[in-house]
This record gives structure tokens, C-alpha cells and sequence, in this order.
């Protein structure tokens, strides 16, 4: 089945004037929002602009003597030719790129990183970065298990507010976290800037703390939220979420690898769709949801602080640092304090009990259904004639994103709203020394 990559083949030869925005599109935009800008991509919105195909140019460059560019160990390595791939193509190369913000503080707990494109000349897609390869950012979204609102959620409202400033058309997206992000900052913005979104896109992103889909902040862009999640989802179905999803299907076969939206399958400008996710995936987060809301606030915090603290004691920053260096690791976490331990074990005797209890329901119904349904064939004639049908199973059909009836010209900027050539020759030259 095709996914992004054969979209990109298919559709790559058209741009944004000959066919319109779609949910392809988005996703592709929010995965690109992964790549390491910067130096590259200006920083204000004030600085101009690079193409995407400049980017790349500067970007390969840069990367040129490596045998393969890496974004982190858990951070798909396709995004990289993705990236190429899109900087290729008529629909993506021309467009304009700029206000990279990116930000890791230990201090504070904060990664956030957010990109703006420029499909056309009145639109802007805000694309929120997900979780990257540092410790800090797992630890600020295990955060959100009893912090609202955590540092990047907050940092997304800033970002939205000044990037959204001249843009007629405004769409919103990311994925997993950056899914999150999105929904946290066009739910919380102004009137005047949430008239102005067209669309917020995200991508398996989990839920919030508290129920914020019931609400004025929700109801006005309700109808706005384009939530998909694979059949094998797990990090879309965390905390409270939003139940109006659509469900792709994957070509992973592991739930945890479907995760990578790159894996999603695509039919046109469209996600092929699946019925529902899988039960088993369900019935997980059924487990993972009452352990998380049957522990005490404090007691959640005592647990997320604790597991990372003996992480950050090891002296990694990145996910890959961990992977790197597993001795030392197994090393800190045998070596943790009484109190850390106590908090440690409480949540994991949380968890257990959660998924006893959740494992002993299923089998319950499981075996009354099965009792019921024994009773209903004793009962059954088989030459009664009111024997009904089987019933066909419906599908869920994904609603097309909404397509604008016109989309104006590009115009040509000038030279002082573009980055300079000059600029980007001196940017490739500090690389080269």
C-alpha cells in the first residue's frame, strides 16, 4: 500500500495553486518539523525566509561526510529522505520557510521547537515538533500525567500568537506531542486568531489532564479537529482524548512502531481508513488510564521525578546517550534511595492492580457473552423464518479536507523580507570551514 513517499511521486508535480492543502500535505509538513534547522532557517519572523529546497541544499551540506543522518534514537530515520525527496519536488521546493524556533531547558523542562511554511501567499502552516531525542522532553511529557499546563503548552500559545500575525488562512498541526500542542494553542487563542484557523491537524497526539472537550475554548474550533491515530495506537489514546478520531491504517505491524506516521497507508490525497483501533490496544489503555488516574497527583509526580531523576544521574541528555551507555543505567537504578524506590514501587503496585483488575473484566465478559450466546442458539429454530441477515460491517469513511475554491498567485518578495543569497553563501561556507 502507498504512504507518503508515493504521495509525494503522485501529487509531487502540482503545486499548492493547482491542488489545494490536504491531510497528506499537513503530515508532511509536521513531519519535516523534526529536521535539525538550525542555523539554516531564520529564527524571527522578521529575518525573511529560505525555500525548502535552499534548506536541504545548505542542510546535505552540512551532513555531507556522514554515513547516515540520525535524529535522535527514537525519531524515525526516513524523515531524512523525506526531506530530500519533498526538497525535489515542484510542490514542495519553492516554498518559503522560516521562524525555526527550538528550545531544551533543563531547568525549566521544556523542549519545544516549532517551523512555519508558507503554502501560499495568504497562508501559514504552524508545524509543532513531537517529543525528540532528549531526556528533557520524555521528562516534560511525563509531565503532563499531573502538570496542565506544562512549559511547551504555553510556549505554543506564544508561537501561534506571533506567527499567525499577517496570515489570512492559518492551519495548525504536529505530531504526537506536537499533536498536542496544536490542539493546546488554538483551543487557548484569541478569537480573532481562532476565526482565522482553518484546520488543526493531529497526529496521534495524546490527550490532557483534564477534560478540555467540553468547554467554549473547545466548542468554537471543534469542527476545526482533524484527530488520526492508527489502528495500533497507544500514544493517541493517553489521558483524556479526543474521541472524534479517525483510524488509519499501518504498514507496521508492531503497535508500538506504528506510531511512525510514516508507516501510515495513503489512497490519494486521503489516509486509507480502518474501522477501529485494535482491542487489545484498548483494553491496554484501559490499564495505563486507570493506573494513571487512580494514583494521587503527588503520587504521580513522586513517581515521574523519581524514574528520571535516576536517568538524569547517569549524566545522558539524549535517548541515545541511554542506549549508549545501558551499563550505566542498570548501574543507576540499582543504586537508587529508599524514598526514590518507595515511589518507584508504588507505582508500579498501581499498575499491576490496575491491570489485574482490568484483564479479570475482560474475561469476565468475554465468558458471558459466550454463556449468552450458547443460550440464544438452545432458544433458536433452525426453520424459523425470522432469522435475520447478517449485517455488513460500516466502515468509517475519512471526510476530505476542506478544499478552497481559489488560491492567489505567489508573489515575488523582496530582498529585504528574503534571506539573501549572500546569506545563505556565507552560512555554507562557516559549514564547509
Amino acid at each position: 500500500m502507498a504512504n507518503v513517499f508515493d504521495y509525494i511521486k503522485w501529487r509531487g508535480d502540482l503545486n499548492f495553486a493547482q491542488s489545494p492543502m490536504n491531510e497528506i500535505d499537513a503530515l508532511i509538513f509536521c513531519e519535516l518539523s523534526y529536521i535539525f534547522f538550525e542555523g539554516i532557517v531564520p529564527e524571527t519572523p522578521d529575518e525573511g525566509y529560505v525555500t525548502l529546497a535552499e534548506a536541504a541544499e545548505v542542510f546535505f551540506e552540512r551532513n555531507a561526510g556522514l554515513d547516515e543522518i540520525r535524529l535522535g534514537e527514537l525519531v524515525p530515520k526516513e524523515i531524512v529522505p523525506l526531506f530530500r525527496m519533498a526538497a525535489s519536488s515542484k510542490r514542495f521546493s519553492e516554498i518559503p520557510i522560516a521562524h525555526f524556533v527550538n528550545v531544551i531547558d533543563d531547568e525549566t523542562v521544556e523542549q519545544f521547537s516549532a517551523i512555519s511554511f508558507f503554502p501560499n501567499d495568504d497562508s501559514v502552516f504552524i508545524a509543532y515538533r513531537g517529543t525528540d531525542d532528549s531526556i528533557t522532553g520524555w521528562r516534560e511529557d511525563f509531565r503532563m500525567a499531573f502538570l496542565t499546563p506544562v512549559p511547551a503548552q504555553k510556549h505554543a500559545e506564544e508561537y501561534l500568537l506571533k506567527a499567525a500575525t499577517n496570515a489570512k488562512t492559518i492551519y495548525v498541526g504536529g505530531h504526537s506531542k506536537g499533536g498536542n500542542l496544536a490542539l493546546w494553542a488554538a483551543m487557548n487563542s484569541p478569537d480573532e486568531i481562532a476565526e482565522r484557523i482553518d484546520k488543526i491537524y493531529n497526529f496521534d497526539g495524546p490527550g490532557f489532564l483534564d477534560n478540555v472537550w467540553e468547554g467554549a475554548n473547545y466548542e468554537r474550533i471543534a469542527d476545526k479537529i482533524s484527530t488520526v491515530i492508527p489502528t495500533g495506537s497507544i500514544v493517541g489514546l493517553l489521558l483524556k482524548y479526543d474521541k472524534n478520531y479517525r483510524v488509519t491504517k499501518s504498514s507496521a505491524k508492531n503497535y508500538l512502531y506504528q506510531h511512525d506516521a510514516l508507516t501510515w497507508e495513503v489512497e490519494g490525497v486521503e489516509f486509507v481508513c480502518d474501522e477501529d483501533v485494535a482491542p487489545d490496544v484498548k483494553r491496554a489503555n484501559e490499564i495505563v488510564g486507570k493506573w494513571i488516574y487512580s494514583m494521587e497527583p503527588d503520587d504521580r509526580r513522586a513517581f515521574v521525578e523519581g524514574f528520571f531523576d535516576i536517568l538524569c544521574s547517569t549524566s545522558a541528555k539524549t535517548v541515545t546517550d541511554l542506549a549508549e551507555n545501558r551499563s550505566a543505567v542498570i548501574k543507576a537504578f540499582s543504586s537508587i534511595e529508599p524514598e526514590t524506590k518507595q515511589a518507584l514501587m508504588t507505582g508500579v503496585k498501581f499498575f499491576l492492580g490496575e491491570g489485574r483488575s482490568v484483564i479479570t473484566e475482560s474475561i469476565r465478559d468475554l465468558l458471558k457473552k459466550k454463556s449468552d450466546g450458547e443460550k440464544s442458539n438452545e432458544n433458536d429454530h433452525p426453520d424459523t423464518e425470522s432469522i435475520k441477515a447478517p449485517q455488513k460491517k460500516t466502515v468509517k469513511k475519512i471526510k476530505k479536507a476542506p478544499v478552497r475554491k481559489a488560491v492567489p498567485k505567489r508573489r515575488h518578495h523582496s530582498a529585504a523580507h528574503r534571506m539573501s543569497k549572500e546569506a545563505l553563501y556565507k552560512a555554507r561556507k562557516m559549514i564547509k570551514k
